[in-house]
This record gives structure tokens, C-alpha cells and sequence, in this order.
């Protein structure tokens, strides 16, 4: 590992680009936890797998280059990607007792957004 300052500009740039497609995806997946719709399971399935994507991104740029910020924010996105987890498990258990019948599985997708939303501000 090395500090930022001793890599070569050809690594700078590659981190670089790694952590900005990270942070976009970020973001993209951010803002479709808070985006309601019929059916949430599938939406949160394709949050994960942006969050997962993400999470790759940041490990390989902490390859390059460890710092505390990256390791608090691959702490962070871990966090996030078990609040969805236990979100997309809650809402399947609900959906297999009585799809549609409950408000149930729109608070639990609120309030997780609401987490999700806390720990990324």
C-alpha cells in the first residue's frame, strides 16, 4: 500500500477513475432506494448489485491507496448493502404471506431509505 502521493500519474489517473464511477453508481443507486414503485424487491435487487458493483470499485482504489476515508467508506457501504439485504428479506417474507395486502412493506422500504439516506449524508 501507498500513500497518494507516491504513486505514479498513470495510477493517480486509474484510482481516479475507479472512485468516480464508484461515486456515481453510488449515486444512481441512492436515488433509486427512494424512488417507490409496485413491486420494490426487484429495484432493491438492482440497488445491491450497483452497491456491490461499487464496493469492488472502492476495494481496488484501496489497493493502490489506503487511507482512512476508503476504509470508512467501504465500512459505511457495507452497512448499506445489509440494510438493503435485510430489506429485499423482509419484503420477500411479506410478499409471500399477502402480496399487497399490507402498508407493511412501504414503511420498511421508507424507513430503510430513510437509513440509508442518514448514513450516506
Amino acid at each position: 500500500m501507498t500513500d497518494e502521493y507516491d504513486l505514479p500519474p498513470a495510477a493517480f489517473d486509474h484510482v481516479s477513475s475507479m472512485l468516480t464511477l464508484a461515486k456515481r453508481k453510488h449515486q444512481e443507486a441512492m436515488a433509486m432506494v427512494g424512488s417507490p414503485d409496485a413491486n420494490a424487491i426487484p429495484r432493491l435487487r438492482q440497488v445491491l448489485q450497483l452497491l456491490e458493483e461499487v464496493e469492488l470499485l472502492a476495494e481496488d482504489a484501496a489497493s493502490y491507496v489506503e487511507t482512512d476515508a476508503v476504509a470508512g467508506a467501504l465500512k459505511e457501504l457495507q452497512q448499506q448493502q445489509a440494510s438493503i439485504r435485510l430489506a429485499i428479506e423482509r419484503l420477500e417474507a411479506l410478499s409471500r404471506r399477502s402480496p399487497w395486502a399490507s402498508p407493511l412493506p412501504w414503511i420498511v422500504l421508507l424507513v430503510v431509505a430513510v437509513v440509508v439516506l442518514g448514513a450516506v449524508g
